[in-house]
């Protein structure tokens, strides 16, 4: 049975020394994938992009090896998404190299157009990841789509949020479907996969490496109409996705940090450049008016579900930040009787405003920044 031109596509995506640099020339000399499949060695030399990899590219291309790709995609339900596609997102395509392939699973059907990144520091603070899981709820429960990187720290914080409002996350993997990374995040990338997107530019095989990553970060800035840096310091993987959003034209945004903190030094450093400062989801919205419009109608459909909170529970949850306070401190600041504070922190737990973290220590619940970060003042 003969070829697609998507098939002969795939199975040059997956010969390393087919970069994306290198996979547009080959495109732009031959006339189709098939062409590029079949040229001799001496053609590919004749590519000066592509000539010091012309004989690896000749030994890679394999039969076998492709349908072996192909029956991979399969079994991990995994759909490529190619140059060829009318699915392959809009913006991806405008980048000087796209990656020719694209794997996805779940959703396929990305509005990039409603399209946010939110990435930060695998080191995170308790507060970086209360922002990043709080923006990221607000934001996908106004129906906009959340992308991230599904590293630990920030980038999980971001798609747990989203994911904490029904909301739609988009994870892009540094690695290909087959080596999951990182394995903590094993479960999250399951539950993106049911209830998401999950997209790698990389062969189903392809292990990460420190390579992959830049590359991949790359491929996250172009999806997103910007990119909110939440937590970072000043040598960061997110910095790098910061810098591939400038150089594609996209937005850059920044949520201020602790100027005493290491792990801020990064997002204060994007502010004092011209990023522009989050302390709000409005922040966020203002810099996208056509979003800000789609934010308004969803909100105003909403707010009759809402539930108020008693003057008491008010009282109670400005007594509680980022760091734990016992149920004590939380009497005596208050003038409350145990039974008061007991089913008072009962309420707004049920809400899902409060955690309890330790010994009748409570924290705030992911930290929704539809008003002003805590500490900052208008």
């Amino acid at each position: 049975m003969p070829r697609t031109p998507q098939e002969y596509l795939i199975g040059l995506h997956r010969i390393r020394e087919v970069t994306p640099r290198r996979m547009i020339a080959l495109l732009d000399r031959f006339p189709s994938p098939e062409a590029i499949w079949r040229a001799s060695v001496a053609d590919l030399r004749s590519i000066s992009e592509v000539a010091p990899a012309a004989e690896a590219i000749a030994a890679g291309r394999s039969e076998e090896a492709l349908d072996q790709e192909l029956h991979r995609g399969e079994r991990l339900q995994a759909r490529a998404v190619t140059l060829l596609d009318p699915e392959y997102p809009p913006p991806l395509r405008a980048l000087p190299s796209p990656p020719a392939v694209l794997y996805v699973r779940g959703r396929v059907d990305v509005d990039t157009r409603r399209a946010l990144g939110i990435v930060g520091t695998r080191r995170s603070s308790r507060y970086g990841r209360s922002v990043a899981e709080g923006l990221a709820a607000d934001l996908a429960g106004c129906g906009l789509i959340v992308v991230s990187g599904l590293a630990v720290g920030i980038d999980a914080a971001a798609h747990r949020g989203a994911l904490s409002v029904g909301g739609l996350t988009v994870a892009v993997l540094g690695s290909g479907f087959l080596h999951p990374y990182p394995v903590e995040n094993r479960a999250l990338f399951e539950e993106i996969a049911e209830r998401g997107t999950l997209l790698s530019p990389f062969p189903l095989d392809l292990e990460p490496a420190k390579w992959t990553f830049p590359s991949r970060n790359v491929v996250l800035a172009g999806l997103c109409r910007g990119v909110i840096v939440v937590e970072a310091p000043e040598r960061s993987g997110a910095l790098l996705t910061a810098r591939a959003a400038l150089d594609q034209g996209r937005e850059v945004l920044a949520v201020p940090g602790n100027v005493t903190s290491v792990g801020s030094a990064g997002t204060n450093r994007l502010i004092r450049d011209g990023a522009v400062a989050v302390t709000s989801s409005e922040d966020v919205l203002a810099e996208f008016p056509d979003l800000a419009k789609l934010a308004g109608s969803r909100r105003s459909g909403h707010r009759e579900g809402e539930v108020a909170r008693s003057p008491v529970e008010e009282r109670v949850l400005e007594a509680i930040g980022l760091e734990p306070v016992h149920i004590d401190d939380i009497i005596a600041r208050i003038g409350l009787t145990p039974a008061e504070a007991s089913s008072t922190l009962f309420l707004l737990q049920m809400r899902g405003a409060i955690q309890e973290v330790e010994g009748r220590r409570y924290v705030r619940g992911p930290l929704r920044i539809k008003g002003q970060v805590p500490g900052s003042r208008s």
